[in-house]
Order: structure tokens, then sequence, then C-alpha cells
């Protein structure tokens, strides 16, 4: 099998968007004189949410005539997921892209877009994301001090073990899982009978190596950039959460901006979303054939025992939030 190496924190960094001034060749703002950003994401150089910031980087640059200039950073180059929500809430750090996973213990409402099986298919999600309700979220986001632009996507999430197949819910009883630090997520995995642990993603390569967990459950691209296949024998695809995404800025910062600013910042997160969920659709049909090439095996299971095993993850968070979850039923129909 061939070996992937994790990817080195000393090239986590990259410097101010390269080619920006070059490809955007109407920029009236010298270089010397653009407003420096921080942009940061929890994943590696070779995930899609990387080359997003990248378009969404240029894009800005553009319709600001280069006001703007993004510096990008990757793989916890500035802390763990959590770290940077935190970072986003303070001004520390002006935009990020983060699962929506990291969100819900920032943002409560984010916890009904994570429920299990709570979005038909991906069509039915972006709807969904597109309208009232991903709106409505943002609404409650803003509140805590982060301006959402975009909801994306990262893929549907599936799950890795490293010793044993996953063909049904019993196969995960007893099971150490990485999961994102949601409380929908320890939730879900409790119903099932596995232990949750919480872990930053750059944390996750060293975690299963050393066998501290036993499985976790990434998306197939994000399973590919993070190099799973190396300590992971299995993939059981489960399609269990949606797995949105959302592209923000820093409310501080915002509030530093122009009416013309923020216009141009909106058009530009626009203009990346369909980029976004294309890429990740694209890479999500390679990323199976990738992780087989390297020695995972791929297992189907049975979706409606893990539907029913999950019911009580169901029970605890619907009342919570009855009319958004309504909503978000209604507007799939």
């Amino acid at each position: 099998m061939t070996m992937m190496r994790p990817i080195s924190r000393r090239s986590c960094m990259t410097g101010v968007l390269a080619g920006t001034a070059l490809a955007v060749p109407a920029l009236r703002t010298r270089a010397a004189d653009a407003i420096q950003l921080k942009f940061a994401t929890a994943d590696t150089m070779q995930d899609t949410s990387y080359s997003v910031a990248q378009h969404f980087a240029a894009e800005v640059a553009q319709r600001t005539s280069g006001k703007y200039q993004m510096q990008l950073f990757v793989n916890g180059a500035l802390g763990t997921a959590l770290n940077l929500a935190n970072s986003l809430q303070t001004g520390i750090l002006d935009c990020a892209i983060l699962t929506a996973g990291f969100l819900e213990s920032f943002i409560p409402t984010v916890q009904v877009i994570d429920l299990p099986f709570v979005f038909r298919d991906s069509a039915a999600a972006a709807r969904v994301l597109d309208g009232t309700v991903g709106r409505g979220l943002f609404t409650d986001m803003e509140a805590k001090g982060i301006v959402g632009l975009e909801w994306g996507w990262y893929g549907w999430r599936q799950m890795e073990t490293r010793e044993r197949p996953v063909h049904s819910p019993d196969d995960l009883h007893g099971l150490k899982m990485r999961i994102q630090p949601g409380p929908v997520f320890a939730a879900m995995f409790k119903a099932v009978g596995a232990i949750p642990v919480a872990l930053d993603g750059t944390e996750v390569y060293l975690a299963l190596s050393q066998k501290t967990v036993d499985g976790l459950e990434f998306p197939l691209p994000t399973a590919v950039t993070f190099k799973v296949a190396e300590v992971t024998k299995y993939v059981a695809t489960t399609n269990h959460v949606y797995n949105a995404g959302a592209l923000m800025v820093s409310k501080l910062r915002w509030a530093q901006m122009t009416e013309a600013d923020r216009t141009a910042f909106r058009e530009a997160g626009k203009a990346v979303l369909p980029y976004w969920r294309e890429t990740i659709a694209k890479a999500s049909d390679s990323a199976a054939g990738i992780l087989q090439q390297h020695g995972m095996q791929i297992t189907s299971v049975d979706h409606a025992a893990f539907y029913k095993k999950m019911e009580p993850v169901f029970a605890e968070f619907r009342p919570k939030y009855q009319k958004l979850f309504d909503a978000v039923m209604a507007e799939q129909s």
C-alpha cells in the first residue's frame, strides 16, 4: 500500500494569496495599500475548503478593486476549529470556513441541520440552506458575533473504522469513535452504543495510529486528504449527516466595512457557492476509488436500522427547535 504522510504544520500557512493581482488586472488599489485579512480553515491545502477560500479571496479582490487581500491559514495553523470560531467572535480572525458541527456549541439552532438523516438528498439540503432556514441560522449566528455569507458542503459523513467493518448499528457497539464536538454528534453515537470522543481534525491521524480511537466519521473527500487510509481499514457508507459548512466573516471586521464592501463580500460568497458544492460532489465520487486503491474496504449498511436506532436523537433535539425542524421538513417538500 502506498504510504501517505500527514501534512506538516510548517506548510499550514500560505502567504498573501499569490497571483491575485495578476488575475484581476483592473485593481485600483496598490497591493501595498490593501487591507490584509486572515482567513482560516480547519482543513488541509488539499481540501476543497482551501480552494474555496482561494476563489473567495480572488472574488473579493476583484469586486473591491484590490482593497482587500486574504492571507490563508490551514490545518490548525491558527488553532483548533473551536479556536477559529472563537477567533471570529473576538475579531482575531477575519474570515473562516467551518463545518456546522463546530458551530453547534456557539449557535445551538445549527444542531437541527446536523440531525441524522434529516435531509432527503443533497439537492433538498441545498434548497433548505439557501432558503429561510439557512438565512435564519445566519441571523442567530450574527447575534454571536459572526456574519454568515453562505452554507456550502463538505460531503456526506461516512464511518471509517480501524479493525471492524460496519454493516449495522450493532457493529459500532463499544467502539471509540472520533466526533466533532457538537452535542448532536455525541448523542448520535451514544444512540448506537459507541463511545464518542471529541477531537479536532488535526488530532485524528495520531489518535487512530496510537489506537486512542477505533474510528471516525469523515466525508470521503476528507478521509482522502487527511490520509486516514493509512490508519483505518473500512468505510461504511452511512450518509448519516449532510455536513454543511459555513463561509463566515467576523462581525467586528464587518462593522468596519462600507456597505459597498459588504455587498462585494456577499456577492463573492454567492459566486463561489456553486463551485464549492460541485467540487465536493465530484470529489465524493472519486474519493471512494482512491480509498480503495489505498487498501480500504467499502461496505454498505442497513440504513433503516441506523435511522431507527438514532430516533432517540430526534426525541432529544426536535422539541427544543420544533418550529425550525418543521421548516426544514417543509422546505424539502
